[in-house]
This record gives C-alpha cells, sequence and structure tokens, in this order.
C-alpha cells in the first residue's frame, strides 16, 4: 500500500466512535488535525497488512 499524497483526491465521511476513544486520540494527537492524526493511523494500520 502507498501512502496518500496532496495530489489524493478525498472524501469527506463521517465515522461514529465512542466518546472515550476519541478523548484519547485527542491527547495523544497533540497539534495535529483530528482527520490527519485518524487518516495516518489508519494508513500505518493498512502498511502493517491487518486487513480484514
Amino acid at each position: 500500500m502507498k501512502s496518500t499524497t496532496h495530489a489524493d483526491k478525498t472524501e469527506k465521511v463521517g465515522i461514529t466512535l465512542p466518546i472515550s476513544l476519541v478523548k484519547q486520540t485527542d491527547k495523544v494527537r497533540e497539534d495535529v488535525p483530528r482527520s490527519t492524526y485518524i487518516r495516518r493511523a489508519i494508513e500505518n494500520y493498512l502498511k502493517q497488512g491487518k486487513t480484514h
């Protein structure tokens, strides 16, 4: 899997997450925008080959 680039088109999606997960994410992401942090987390997960 290759990483996304600035040339990639984006699509807005809505996801539902437990409040506890949002709070945990916000604590560790620091000044990185939430969407960027989540995108990178998904990319890293997929790179590890942990897809179902």
